[in-house]
């Protein structure tokens, strides 16, 4: 009797907070279907140079969050990911120099006081669907990824709780890196 393997369906959870002092920290959680860990990244805090500062003006955030952060967190999967949900805006950047699709959950970085700090934001034109009582967005040259969503979801039945990851990941970079508790 011939098995068949099922391929297995990655999802990443990626978040990036900007502490006042120590500067960007990024971290990644790959799950499956079931929610459960496949992997976890984290960086070292990025604190951005006075140079840049100056010569990325307003786009610091995207710059810093999305074309490095994300970029290298993602980079560094080894699960083949079918998306990356985010909840930080400014990291959506990070789709124009990588190819998987990377959407925002909206609303989902309203928490609690013990975050490092509240995601970073940027002014791009979003595309946006809601579905699974989520609302999605996308950075518009990117449309095409909100597709992505109804297929997923749709071939796999998942009631996974597409917030939660993200308490996990700030929890995991609260434990990796204590000093940011102090802001």
């Amino acid at each position: 009797m011939e098995t068949t393997k099922q391929k297995t369906i990655s999802l990443g959870f990626l978040t990036v907070r900007k502490h006042p002092s120590r500067g960007y920290f990024g971290g990644f959680l790959v799950l499956n279907v079931l929610a459960r860990p496949l992997e976890f990244h984290c960086t070292l805090p990025v604190q951005p140079t006075r140079a840049q500062q100056i010569l990325y003006g307003a786009t610091l955030d995207e710059f810093i969050s999305g074309e490095q952060i994300a970029r290298a967190l993602i980079l560094k999967a080894k699960s083949s990911l079918e998306v990356v949900f985010t909840d930080t805006l400014a990291a959506l950047s990070g789709r124009h120099v990588q190819e998987t699709p990377l959407i925002a959950i909206d609303g989902s970085w309203e928490r609690s006081e013990n975050t490092i700090c509240h995601p970073v934001s940027q002014g791009h034109e979003l595309k946006s669907v809601s579905a699974l009582d989520y609302r999605f967005s996308v950075l518009s040259q990117y449309e095409s990824d909100l597709q992505r969503i109804h297929a997923l979801f749709h071939k796999n039945d998942s009631s996974i709780d597409l917030i939660e990851p993200f308490g996990r990941i700030e929890e995991a970079l609260l434990e990796a890196h204590p000093a940011a508790k102090a802001a």
